[in-house]
């Protein structure tokens, strides 16, 4: 008897899914999903180019405009621009399109073991930011004064307020705690798949010469490490607000950078970790269109 192959095996799993079925019977689903990753890319990219700033203006190396170096401040950035209510516009139902995407990924049939489930919460968590996010970018084109809007929405005060009215209850200081010690494990685990290069279990890499292969695995194994230590990041600072029950602590990607800037040695890791969002966002952008459907 002939041995299967592993791939002609998994391939044959994903042919015959639910989740297969539901993507080759409504295909323009597929391609609005697809779009999401494409908005999710622009969001990174303009992040990682804020990042850069940030690490340079820490530096005394740049003059530019001080700006919020977060996905949140990547739609503030949009919102300033010429066209910034059309643009925002396509962002948010970018986002929202990806989110819905993440959401329904989460719900439809697929494994059932301890690492499905864990992807499915995953998927809900990252469903849940990105749906706010489009949101967020909806507000900003629904508003007659975007930089009245941009000032009212900082990133990092939202996580400060949040935490500390979160921790004003019983129980509160450990839900912080609780919920800083999952960021922070979600950022090593992005930092675990960039070091793997383990970023194509999304991606149909049919058709891809090998060495686009080679450097789209390099862009997301880079944008990984980037996200990871910016993800560990947040959740540090988090799990400190609970540890010294004070939420001034507790701040957003921005805060959390503006923090590691603030020593020489910082600025270097600012600067890498904006070279992971740039790459991230790049990866994103360049393969939107080979996105597949994948259950957990």
């Amino acid at each position: 008897m002939s041995a299967i192959h592993p791939h002609h095996e998994q391939h044959h799993r994903h042919v015959h899914s639910p989740f297969a079925r539901l993507a080759a019977d409504h295909p323009g689903a597929v391609q609005l999903g697809r779009a999401g990753w494409l908005a999710k890319g622009a969001v990174y990219l303009i992040a990682g180019v804020l990042a850069f700033n940030l690490g340079l203006r820490a530096r005394g190396w740049s003059t530019g405009t001080d700006q919020e170096a977060s996905p949140t401040g990547a739609i503030k950035t949009i919102a300033g621009t010429t066209g910034g209510p059309l643009l925002l516009w396509l962002l948010a139902i970018g986002l929202l399109l990806y989110a819905v995407w993440r959401f329904v990924s989460a719900l439809l049939p697929g494994d059932t073991d301890a690492d499905a489930w864990v992807h499915r919460v995953g998927y809900v968590i990252s469903a849940a930011l990105y749906g706010a996010l489009g949101v967020i970018a909806i507000s900003f084109a629904q508003s007659d004064s975007p930089s009245a809007s941009s000032a009212n929405t900082n990133g990092n005060a939202q996580v400060t307020s949040t935490s500390s009215g979160v921790m004003s209850h019983g129980g509160g200081r450990l839900l912080v705690g609780a919920v800083g010690i999952v960021i922070l494990a979600v950022g090593l685990y992005r930092i675990g798949k960039g070091a793997r290069e383990d970023v194509a279990d999304e991606l149909d890499l049919s058709g891809m010469s090998p060495q686009r292969i080679a450097w789209t695995r390099r862009l997301g194994a880079l944008g990984e490490i980037g996200r990871g230590v910016g993800f560990g990041l947040v959740g540090f600072f988090l799990l400190r607000a609970a540890i010294t029950y004070d939420p001034n602590e507790a701040t957003g990607v921005d805060g959390a950078l503006r923090r590691l800037a603030s020593e020489s040695w910082g600025t270097i890791v600012v600067l890498l970790i904006a070279l992971g969002f740039v790459a991230y966002g790049l990866f994103c952008i360049t393969t939107f269109t080979h996105r597949r459907l994948e259950a957990p």
